[in-house]
């Protein structure tokens, strides 16, 4: 049986502040990134068939 995996952005400013940034287009700050990459050898160890993101940016450089 298949998984499905979620997985949420990366750290943005307003995570810090705990604003909600809902359609609001924000950056992955540097620990964002840094969280991003961390995820890359949990999921390499497994078969991905498909990939979905939002296209806000924090989500899509969190998922590539």
């Amino acid at each position: 049986m298949g998984e499905v995996i979620l997985v949420r952005h990366g750290e943005t400013a307003w995570s810090l502040t705990g604003k909600h940034t809902s359609y609001t287009e924000l950056p992955l700050t540097a620990r964002g990134e840094e969280q991003a990459k961390s995820l890359a050898p949990l999921l390499a160890r497994r078969k991905i068939a498909l990939t979905v993101t939002s296209p806000m940016q924090r989500a899509v450089r969190t998922a590539r």
